[in-house]
């Protein structure tokens, strides 16, 4: 994500299922969006879907488990740091009494945030909707998915 662009090749770029802003730099965030608006042709259309801040403000539970009909149990704790911007997340995965244990943090956007980041390396009419039917994002949105344009040739850019 950080290296590959394929200038002017793509109509669209995808990235789903919160798979965006896992960098320890976060400079490193516009550099992947970067690539995408330049990998992407004229016209060309990029869909972030992700889980909203605003979402995660309301539904973060520092622990949680989960049985599984295998009978393996899969625990989950959450902390939030660097003033709101980061999740820490770690995963115990209990099965036949052995435990793994999975760690990761990454970056969490609002819906501003992620459109003013899209804008930045110039994408335009940036629209957030709530999920995948199209409904408007806000408060109560289970999803955050921003689809934003590369403006077709001729076009201003809006940076």
């Amino acid at each position: 994500m950080r290296d590959f662009v394929r200038p002017g090749s793509f109509a669209l770029v995808l990235s789903m299922f919160t798979s965006f802003g896992y960098f320890d730099n976060k400079q490193e965030d516009l550099t992947v969006l970067e690539n995408m608006f330049s990998s992407l042709q004229p016209g060309g259309a990029c869909l972030i879907e992700m889980l909203g801040k605003e979402r995660l403000a309301r539904v973060l539970q520092a622990t949680t488990s989960t049985d599984l009909p295998n009978g393996t149990v899969v625990v989950e704790r959450h902390r939030i740091f660097d003033d709101w911007t980061r999740v820490r997340n770690e995963w115990l995965v209990i099965r036949n009494s052995r435990v793994k244990c999975f760690k990761f943090h990454h970056t969490i956007y609002s819906g501003q945030e992620l459109r003013d980041r899209m804008e930045r390396v110039g994408f335009v009419a940036v629209k957030l909707h709530g999920n995948f039917d199209g409904e408007e994002y806000g408060p109560d949105a289970e999803r955050l998915i921003a689809i934003g344009r590369k403006p077709q040739v001729g076009a201003s850019r809006r940076r």
